[in-house]
């Protein structure tokens, strides 16, 4: 099986940049609920992933 190589800094840096892009110009209160919205998808994603995984057990 081949080694998956994860370079992080690397991912965390396209992440942030594309972000900054997103988020240039609006207000504290747009960019508050521009991550609150993120956070609510990953947490769906999170729940989707952990179901599948006791699914599988």
């Amino acid at each position: 099986m081949a080694q998956l190589k994860i370079k992080a800094v690397e991912m965390t840096r396209k992440i942030r940049d594309k972000h900054y892009q997103q988020l240039l110009g609006l207000s504290r209160a747009e960019r508050l609920a521009f991550y609150r919205e993120k956070a609510r998808l990953m947490n769906e994603k999170a729940k989707k992933l952990a179901k599948r995984t006791l699914e599988r057990a």
